[in-house]
């Protein structure tokens, strides 16, 4: 069975054109100012391919990797064996939920039963997942110091952050995916995204903590203030 996720590594390596760095442009500014610390990856698909803390990975740093799909598990297992890589799901609440899955390793698996049919894609994979909360996640781990917290659940991001409190989400660095259901229209584009996450009710509440640094369309880099 490992032999089946190495060949995968592999060609998803190849296509990425033997770049193993992942999506490197939020992790390169961190580690301005962080050479090494702790980073938990909730949500996190892949080793590589279009991961925010695979460089970070290289450069000495160590976390938690979290993912619904338990085969995205097994290869952070395979190839992040110096981190705590977990199948489950980080929920509002402690205990079970289904999961939905178009295949076994997606970047659109999510605890939402509807998120499927609004990418136009369909649930042909349902599991039923253990799930908990962002705070019981932290205490039954001892987490206290978190450097780089990213964030990608898939339409739950929203839900998942405003009943969490600020201190479950403390982090020197954040970083989630948040696609507001109104959108301002703007010629700029990174500009439009931005006023857009600032209308949020997330951002409302996370604001008296956080700072934007950056983004990658409705993708945000939050620095603790």
């Amino acid at each position: 069975m490992k032999l089946k996720y190495v060949l995968k590594y592999i060609k998803d390596y190849i296509r990425l054109g033997f770049n193993s760095d992942g999506n490197s442009k939020f992790s390169k500014t961190i580690l301005k100012k962080i050479k090494k610390g702790f980073y938990l990856d909730i949500g996190c698909y892949h080793p590589i391919k279009d991961s925010h803390t695979a460089l970070l990975y290289k450069n000495d740093w160590k976390g938690m990797n979290l993912d619904i799909s338990k085969e995205s598990i097994e290869m952070f297992n395979i190839f992040r064996p110096k981190d705590i890589n977990l199948n489950i799901g980080i929920s509002t609440k402690n205990g079970y939920q289904k999961a939905y899955f178009e295949k076994n390793i997606s970047t659109v698996s999510s605890l939402d039963k509807n998120y499927l049919a609004k990418c136009g894609r369909k649930n042909l994979i349902i599991r039923l997942l253990k799930v908990i909360t962002l705070k019981k996640l932290r205490k039954k781990y001892n987490i206290n110091k978190i450097d780089f917290l990213k964030m990608d659940c898939e339409s739950k991001d929203a839900t998942i952050i405003m009943n969490a409190s600020l201190k479950d989400l403390d982090c020197n660095y954040l970083c989630l995916e948040l696609i507001p259901e109104k959108k301002i229209k703007s010629k700029n584009i990174k500009n439009s995204a931005i006023k857009n996450f600032l209308k949020t009710s997330v951002y409302k509440k996370i604001k008296k903590n956080f700072i934007i640094i950056d983004n990658e369309g409705d993708t945000f880099l939050l620095k603790k203030k």
